[in-house]
């Protein structure tokens, strides 16, 4: 069937921005941030990388719509269906909630795109990777296709490269480089990381998943150093130190980030850079995107 994904039909080619952080009076860090939160207001970030060949895949099927899953306050589900609305396709969006709360800043934004919400307790959304739920989800939901949580599957690492192929367009090289992004569902490092042959990357864990982490290690080996003990108290979690940090970063370099994913990558990165950049490498860090996400803590009275 045809549909309107026109929306993906290029790279977006977003910018390397030279950034400058003043940790401290004496500590002035110097590095590059390829800004993909430029990509969309709405489809930012490793999302809009994640969703395009996905909906492009809807062109050469008969579904007339893509389903998914995701937290009360989800990036993923924010993308997903703006999206849907973008480009006229149906979408649905299982949530992770015991009730559909249209005050939620990311569920209202979701509903108003035109995605049909569907709540599932805690107990069903561990299912989400159990082959036999999805399909009597399927069954039910016949006409959708269906993307994992977070949208990574095979057909996002076709943009994830397409990210890489921008980078060396950029004179991103391994001999001189080193890229650093967040580590949520580990689509985004994972898919980078095959495209990127010998390219060093640093990975910073935004959620306590050590079954992912080691699978990542264990597959990337030494071309990936993982850090996992700046969690700031969990996923979807944030303190007074990290909010700080936050506005304060924003502040000097004028670049927006938040405290779930982007905001933990740069408070690593900064303030343990010495240890974690050598002196013959620049470091390259990965804006995300995800900004939708401070509303969801502002109405959690968390930032």
């Amino acid at each position: 069937m045809t549909m309107n994904t026109q929306i993906f039909s290029s790279t977006k080619n977003t910018p390397l921005t030279q950034v400058s952080y003043q940790l401290s009076p004496e500590r002035v860090i110097h590095f590059q941030m390829k800004r993909d939160d430029l990509i969309d207001p709405q489809i930012s970030g490793n999302k809009w990388r994640k969703l395009k060949f996905n909906f492009k895949q809807l062109d050469q099927t008969q579904y007339k719509g893509i389903a998914s899953f995701g937290g009360a306050f989800s990036n993923h589900i924010a993308a997903l269906s703006a999206a849907g609305k973008q480009t006229g396709i149906a979408t649905i969006g299982f949530i992770r909630t015991h009730e559909i709360d249209l005050n939620n800043p990311t569920l209202s934004l979701a509903k108003q795109s035109g995605m049909q919400l569907i709540a599932l307790s805690r107990e069903e959304y561990r299912k989400r990777h159990d082959v036999e739920f999805i399909n009597q989800l399927q069954r039910a939901h016949p006409d959708y296709y269906f993307v994992p949580e977070g949208g990574s599957n095979q057909l996002a690492a076709l943009g994830l490269a397409e990210l890489v192929g921008e980078l060396k367009q950029q004179s991103i090289t391994a001999d001189k480089h080193i890229i650093a992004c967040a580590i949520g569902s580990g689509g985004t490092i994972s898919g980078m990381l095959d495209a990127f042959e010998d390219m060093q990357f640093i990975g910073i864990a935004v959620v306590k998943d050590i079954p992912l982490l080691t699978e990542l290690k264990q597959k990337y080996g030494e071309r990936l150093t993982i850090i996992s003990d700046n969690l700031f108290g969990g996923y979807g979690k944030t303190t007074d130190e990290l909010n700080a940090f936050c506005l304060d970063f924003h502040q000097q370099t004028e670049i927006p980030i938040e405290p779930i994913y982007t905001g933990k990558l740069m408070h690593t990165l900064m303030n343990r850079f010495d240890e974690l950049v050598s002196d013959d490498k620049s470091l390259l860090a990965i804006h995300t995107g995800g900004l939708q996400g401070i509303k969801g803590l502002s109405y959690r009275h968390q930032y």
